[in-house]
């Protein structure tokens, strides 16, 4: 018998800063954001404007947290994935094991996720840093304080942007290999749990959509049409990460259906004729059950999420855009 494999050794940048803290990953990062923005919360109390926005500097404290929680728990979903890829995709375990933990390394490790996030700090600071800085009394440790953690905070946002592009690949590049189809395709695993795992990244991303905008809105920035174009932009960008990549696994899943479907039909031709020749109850029973086969075959998913789980992320993208356009309303 062979041993049991050993997890993947995928460890991001995030879940390394807090490695050494024996609190679950998400509780280390939140309290460690939390610290941050409890300080710039007590030295501002004494100056004059210092609590001006303040909810929105605690919102946007939560949004880098929650970024830096969902590169971890992306990763840990990822990482999961791995037993359901080797269900369905037909290649040799111990090649498509090492082509798939080169490519979570890629995402998440080596010196590009920080080449990324310091290039997204530099761009953000160069594009919006003065309108951040403006929302600051003029008090040079108060602006240092609030400049050091808002650059901080989007190089954590670069690096998650740079993972999530690379994971959108992924899965488009899982075409390379043989696809297997099953005919039972089992809920939550296999094919399955490919879309799931999407899912669940997707909603994790809304969660961080949700506190950007909530920061905008207590900014006073959530009526500004531009900044609303970008918010829906980036909704767009969610259900993209979503759908894009499973598009490849849908097309072969699809050709799968409509070549099962042509094969079986010849069967059922068969049991026609010979039903009409002699309609007796053995034939006319063989036929019944070729019907109700015939009918799985149309039921077979197509996609490899379940329908349900599209409308859910729809709902919850669209939950934080109402909430834009209310602001702007009233």
């Amino acid at each position: 018998m062979d041993p049991e494999p050993t997890p993947l050794s995928i460890k991001s940048y995030p879940a390394r800063l807090v490695d050494k803290i024996p609190l679950p990953y998400w509780m280390s990062l939140l309290i460690l954001w939390e610290i941050i923005f409890l300080a710039d919360y007590i030295y501002s109390f004494n100056i004059p404007g210092g609590h001006h926005h303040i909810a929105a500097f605690g919102t946007i404290s939560l949004f880098f947290a929650s970024i830096c929680i969902n590169v971890v728990y992306c990763s840990k979903v990822l990482v999961n994935l791995y037993p359901d890829l080797a269900l369905f995709i037909d290649h040799d375990q111990h090649e498509l094991r090492s082509w798939y933990e080169q490519k979570l390394k890629w995402c998440y490790q080596g010196v590009w996720p920080l080449l990324a996030g310091i290039l997204f700090a530099l761009l953000e600071d160069f594009t919006i840093g003065d309108l951040a800085r403006s929302f600051t009394p003029d008090d040079s440790i108060l602006q240092n304080l609030r400049s050091g953690y808002r650059i901080v905070g989007f190089f954590f946002v670069g690096m998650s942007l740079w993972a999530l592009i690379n994971v959108l690949i992924i899965p488009m590049q899982l075409i390379q290999f043989r696809v297997r189809i099953r005919l039972n395709q089992l809920s939550g695993r296999g094919l399955q749990a490919l879309g799931a795992s999407f899912f669940k990244m997707s909603i994790a991303i809304t969660s961080s959509f949700v506190l950007i905008i909530m920061t905008t809105i207590l900014a006073g920035q959530g009526n500004n049409f531009t900044v609303l174009l970008w918010e829906g932009l980036g909704a767009i960008l969610i259900f993209c990460f979503f759908l894009l990549p499973q598009i490849g696994i849908h097309r072969i899943m699809s050709n799968e259906k409509e070549q099962r479907i042509l094969s079986f039909s010849h069967h059922l031709e068969q049991a026609l004729e010979k039903s009409l020749d002699d309609p007796s109850s053995e034939n006319m029973q063989r036929l019944k059950e070729l019907f109700e086969l015939q009918e799985h075959l149309k039921n077979m998913n197509e996609w490899p999420f379940n329908i349900n789980t599209l409308w859910q992320l729809i709902t919850a993208l669209l939950i934080p855009l109402l909430l834009a356009l209310l602001e702007i309303v009233f």
